[in-house]
């Protein structure tokens, strides 16, 4: 084999690994939104997904591949927005967007909410540790609204930061 056919195989195997960890990082992300949407009981047209590298079209519909992008810092990243409402109907609804973090490392995908977060080790599709990840996304959420006027008002800022993640 020539040096030159050599260096076209390094490439078809180092595109092929890339191909195989992207094509295992988004079906994960689809087995962790559908775990999601299952675990808030969210309704049918409540959520969706947004790309966060950039501004999304408001009426577009995006798929997994359209929302989500390789990062710099080796993550996957994927906006989900959650439409929330007032039960009574008294207030407007609110998008809360959840930005979404992932990376796998052998067996194990390492997932966290916003680039500030820890990670959650998920391992080998352990649903134990998904559910332990569902369950900070739940918390992080309802915390925010517990504790979001208390927050708003010790803070120095002159406008309340909406969102999770950053």
């Amino acid at each position: 084999m020539s040096k030159f056919e050599e260096l076209c195989q390094a490439y078809a195997t180092s595109r092929k690994a890339y191909v195989d960890y992207r094509d295992a990082c988004f079906g994960f992300s689809q087995t962790l939104l559908e775990a999601l949407i299952r675990y808030l009981e969210v309704p049918d047209g409540r959520i969706r997904l947004v790309p966060v590298n950039r501004e999304p079209d408001a009426e577009a519909v995006y798929t997994l591949g359209g929302a989500m992008h390789l990062d710099e810092d080796t993550y996957w990243h994927l906006g989900v927005l959650v439409d929330l409402s007032d039960p009574a109907g008294a207030h407007p609804p609110q998008a809360v967007l959840l930005k979404l973090l992932l990376k796998r490392h052998e067996t194990t995908f390492y997932v966290r909410l916003g680039q500030d977060d820890e990670d959650f080790e998920v391992r080998d599709g352990s649903p134990q540790d998904l559910q332990a990840f569902l369950e900070h996304i739940y918390l992080t959420i309802k915390e925010s609204y517990e504790q979001g006027l208390q927050q708003f008002l010790i803070q120095q800022e002159s406008t309340r930061k909406i969102g999770f993640g950053d």
